[in-house]
């Protein structure tokens, strides 16, 4: 039987030039700034596994690449803007993923910033800031697909969805009574 070797590694902090050196976590920085730009018009082999599975908070399951970019889209839509902002990594390198070898874990720990857009479209000025777990199972994609030779093959998030649908419903009750 032969031994496994596995890495963990520890950032406090956002990305910086030394989460660079970790391919994984430079493919994770590009998906992030992906999501952020709230452009998640092109293809979900870019950044999602056609096989991908994501766990959300609210215990629904989506299977595949294509079912996990709709989800996003329809639960980004409604916004003007969204930043992660990222308070801790924790990458776990040479996990095994099932039938694909090994890719790595990466773990972030963030607070989301989301702004709501006003009555006339335009961004609000202050956001709604939750804090959010993220898991993310980073694959070496086939030829062609994913970004700089990666994927995600599982995503998993934990949040308080309550926290972000009370503050979006008194903001909208209040734009009303104006």
């Amino acid at each position: 039987m032969s031994a496994t070797t596995t890495t963990v590694l520890t950032y406090p902090t956002s990305y910086t030039p030394t989460t660079r050196l970790q391919p994984s976590l430079t493919f994770l920085e590009l998906y992030t700034a992906k999501v952020d730009s709230l452009d998640l018009s092109g293809p979900s082999t870019a950044y999602y596994s056609p096989n991908a599975i994501f766990y959300n908070t609210d215990g629904t399951v989506y299977s595949g690449g294509t079912a996990i970019w709709t989800w996003m889209r329809g639960l980004f839509g409604p916004f003007a803007a969204l930043k992660h902002n990222i308070l801790s990594i924790r990458l776990t390198q040479g996990v095994e993923v099932e039938g694909l070898g090994k890719g790595d874990l990466a773990v972030l720990e963030t607070q989301t910033s989301f702004w709501l857009k006003g009555p006339d479209g335009a961004r609000q000025e202050e956001p709604v800031v939750v804090p959010r777990l993220l898991s993310f199972l980073v694959g070496e994609a086939e030829d062609g697909l994913g970004t700089q030779g990666r994927w995600i093959v599982e995503g998993k998030v934990w949040w308080d969805t309550g926290v972000l649908m009370r503050e979006v419903a008194r903001r909208k009750g209040e734009s009303e009574t104006r």
